[in-house]
C-alpha cells in the first residue's frame, strides 16, 4: 500500500508534535510552528528531498528528527531498486543520527559533570515557587544563525540544568531553564541539540507504590512538594507516551498517574489529549488541572488567592 509525500509528512510531523503545512520541494528546511507552542515561534523545521521521495521533519526544540519516504507515486507500485535505494538512504539517515546523538551525549555528560548544586533563590526556582530538587547551574552555550547566515555563539550564564535519562540509566542529553526569557531565542528554556528527546526523562524523589508523569520541572516539583510521590518527567506532551511505557516495564505493580497541561488556549488541547493517550496505553490514570497551565500555575494560582484573603 503506497501513501501520498503530503501523508507521509502529515504523519512525520504528527509524531514529532510539529504543525504540518505545504514546503517547496527543494531539499531545504522550511520553519514551522509546534503543535503545543505558541504560534509564530517557528521552532518546527520541514524538508523534502528534491527528488520528491521523501523528507525530514525536525522539532527543533526537543532536537528531535524524524525522516519519511515515499516508495513511489500514489498508485504505483515501487520498483525494486526504489526500495533498495530508499533503505541505504534510511540505513545511513539512521547511523548518521546516531553518531550525533551519541556526540551530543558525551557533551550533556561532561557538562553536567562541571555544574555546580543550583542555588534555592535562582530566579526561575524564586518565580516558580519550588526547590531545586538536584538541579545544577552553568553555563549554556547554543549556535545560532543569525540573519545575514552567519553563525553565532550565543552564552547564557547562571542556567539551571536538568539531565535526560534513558532507561538504561545513561545521560543522553540536557535541558537548560534561564533565569529569564532570552531575546534572541525568545523563550526560556533550551533542549542540548542532537540530544533527542523520545523516550528521555529525569524523576523527582524516591520510589513510590504511586507515580506521577508530568511535562516540566516546576510541574514535576509541585507535585512532589504536595504528594510526596516520584515524579517523572517528560519534558513535552508528545514523550509522555514514551515515558509512560517504560515506567510501566519498570514498575509493572506501581499506580501511574498522568498530571497532564491543561492546554485550554492551543487548538486540540495537546497536553491533555496526549496524556489521555498513554493513560490508555498503560493503564494510568489522569489527572488535570482546573484551569489553564500546569499544576505548577494552579499551585502558584491558589497561594495568590489565599494571600488575599
Amino acid at each position: 500500500m503506497t501513501q501520498s509525500l503530503e501523508d507521509a509528512c502529515r504523519a512525520a510531523c504528527l509524531a514529532l508534535g510539529v504543525d504540518y503545512k505545504a514546503v517547496p520541494e527543494d531539499g531545504q528546511f522550511h520553519t514551522a510552528d509546534l503543535t503545543d507552542d505558541h504560534k509564530g515561534k517557528n521552532d518546527g523545521r520541514i524538508k523534502i528531498f528534491s527528488d520528491r521521495q521523501g523528507g525530514i521533519v525536525w522539532n527543533h526544540k526537543s532536537g528531535e528528527k524524524k525522516s519519511f519516504f515515499l516508495n513511489s507515486e500514489p498508485g504505483k507500485p515501487a520498483q525494486p531498486i526504489d526500495r533498495k535505494r530508499i533503505k541505504r538512504e534510511q540505513s545511513k539517515r539512521k547511523a548518521e543520527e546516531a553518531a550525533r546523538q551519541d556526540k551530543a551525549a558525551r557533551r550533556a555528560l561532561a557538562i553536567w559533570q562541571a555544574a555546580t548544586p543550583a542555588p534555592i533563590d535562582h530566579p526561575y526556582l524564586i518565580r516558580k515557587q519550588v526547590k531545586p530538587h538536584g538541579l545544577r547551574c552553568g553555563q549554556w552555550q547554543r549556535v545560532i544563525t543569525v540573519d545575514d547566515g552567519q553563525r553565532k555563539t550565543l552564552t547564557i550564564d547562571n542556567a539551571l540544568l536538568l539531565p535526560l535519562f534513558n532507561e538504561s540509566g545513561e545521560i543522553r542529553s540536557l535541558q537548560a531553564i534561564f533565569p529569564e526569557k532570552h531575546q534572541i531565542i525568545d523563550r526560556d528554556k533550551d533542549f542540548l541539540p542532537s540530544g533527542g528527546l523520545a523516550g528521555l526523562f529525569w524523576w523527582i524523589g524516591a520510589k513510590t507504590d504511586t507515580v506521577l508523569i508530568c511535562e516540566g520541572f516546576a510541574t514535576a516539583a509541585t507535585l512532589h512538594e504536595e504528594t510526596g510521590h516520584r515524579v517523572y518527567m517528560a519534558f513535552t506532551a508528545n514523550n509522555l507516551l514514551a515515558v509512560g511505557r517504560i515506567v510501566r516495564e519498570k514498575l509493572p505493580k506501581a499506580e501511574i498517574i498522568f498530571c497532564a497541561d491543561n492546554d485550554t488556549q492551543t487548538p486540540g488541547n495537546p497536553g491533555l489529549t496526549k496524556a489521555e493517550e498513554a493513560a490508555i496505553e498503560v493503564d494510568g490514570l489522569i489527572a488535570v488541572p482546573p484551569i489553564y497551565g500546569d499544576f505548577n500555575d494552579l499551585a502558584i494560582y491558589l497561594k495568590g488567592n489565599t494571600d488575599d484573603q
